[in-house]
C-alpha cells in the first residue's frame, strides 16, 4: 500500500512539474533567493494549487444548481476553478507576483 501511495505522490508531482513553467524567460539573472522562490512554488505551492483546482471542480458541481437559479454558472466557475487553475499552471515558476 505504501509504494502504491507513493507512487501516486510520484506520478502527481512529475505532472505538476511538467506543467510547472509556462516557458516564458526573462533577462533577470537567477539568484540563490528566486532559487528558494521556486523550489517552494513547485513543492509547496503548486501541488496546493490543483488540490485547490480540483477541489473548487467539487464545489462547483455542488453549487451549479444554485448558480444556474441565479444566472451567475460562468462567474462561479471562474472562481472556483478557473482561477486556481490559471495561478496553478499558467503562471511562471517563482513568480507570486500575479
Amino acid at each position: 500500500m505504501n509504494k502504491l501511495l507513493a507512487l501516486v505522490v510520484a506520478t502527481f508531482c512529475l505532472a505538476t512539474i511538467s506543467l510547472a513553467d509556462s516557458g516564458t524567460v526573462d533577462s533577470g539573472e537567477w539568484t540563490v533567493e528566486r532559487g528558494f522562490a521556486a523550489a517552494g512554488d513547485l513543492l509547496v505551492v503548486r501541488p496546493l494549487g490543483a488540490a485547490a483546482t480540483i477541489g473548487g471542480f467539487g464545489l462547483f458541481a455542488v453549487a451549479s444548481p444554485f448558480a444556474a437559479m441565479a444566472d451567475s454558472t460562468e462567474d462561479v466557475f471562474d472562481t472556483l476553478v478557473t482561477k486556481p487553475g490559471e495561478y496553478t499552471f499558467v503562471r511562471d515558476l517563482g513568480d507570486f507576483s500575479k
